[in-house]
């Protein structure tokens, strides 16, 4: 893998859409229906905390090869113009940084890896 020098914020941005919607097939596919129920748990899966967390796991169990790592640094080192509402800084830097890793995986069109990734990320979810 290349390491690009797209803006770690951007690949956040990106990565952030990833996640909702393999989560959300997810949860779909499970056969939930009720839209609610739906939202809860895909918001527990998607939210800073829940990233940070599945994060967490992700780098104890070595993961993520040099160039994900790479990545997974700039997305927790880059400064969001936002604050976390519902997190502590360093979930939500966390939460950034797993997001970028996502985004980098998708647009520079490595769908194989990008699926792993995200089957482990759905099997931690599932955990939480």
């Amino acid at each position: 893998m290349e390491i690009v020098h797209q803006n770690a914020i951007s690949l956040a941005w990106m990565g952030d859409a990833i996640m909702t919607m393999y989560v959300r097939k997810h949860f779909l596919l499970k056969g939930i229906q009720n839209p609610h129920k739906l939202q809860r748990m895909s918001a527990k899966v998607c939210s800073a905390k829940g990233q940070s967390v599945i994060l967490d796991t992700l780098i104890q169990e070595d993961f993520f090869n040099a160039d994900e790592k790479e990545i997974l640094r700039r997305g927790r080192n880059a400064s969001p113009h936002t604050k976390a509402k519902n997190a502590t800084s360093e979930q939500y830097m966390k939460a950034t940084a797993l997001e970028a890793c996502l985004g980098y995986l998708y647009l520079y069109d490595h769908a194989e890896r990008l699926n792993v990734l995200m089957d482990r990320i759905i099997q931690l979810g599932d955990q939480l």
